[in-house]
């Protein structure tokens, strides 16, 4: 009796733990922001780094991903960022990187504009967390 009370209080306390390690928030990389801290306090039209994992890529209609970090979500575009005066940005490759990946994103956040929604997020640069 004892024995399957041990095996079962061992078989509870794995599946905790590997429960908490998949809801662990990522490690902050030195000089990023969470997709929450960039919301909460935001820099518009200036390059900043955001950290968080990267889902929707592929799924979405447009070249763009969802970031999320903190508690808050960004919507990244790595594709088709227009500026209001025409001029197009180029893309950003994406090559390498996977839904569930945590990634650090170089870009800005933008204002509302003729071809972009308030605090959208156009990235220069996409990397893999290490």
């Amino acid at each position: 009796m004892k024995s399957k009370q041990m095996i079962l209080a061992g078989i509870l306390l794995t599946g905790i733990g590997l429960m908490t390690g998949c809801m662990k928030e990522p490690r902050k990389p030195a000089g990023a922001l969470s997709a929450s801290e960039l919301l909460e306090s935001p820099v518009y039209d200036t390059e900043v780094k955001i950290y968080g994992e990267l889902s929707l890529l592929g799924e979405l209609f447009c070249p763009c991903f969802e970031l999320t970090s903190g508690g808050g979500k960004v919507l990244v575009w790595h594709g088709l960022m227009v500026e209001d005066d025409g001029t197009e940005r180029p893309a950003v490759s994406v090559e390498g990187i996977e839904n569930g990946h945590q990634v650090i994103v170089t870009g800005e956040l933008k204002t509302e504009g003729a071809h972009r929604s308030l605090n959208d997020f156009w990235a220069s640069r996409i990397e893999k967390a290490e």
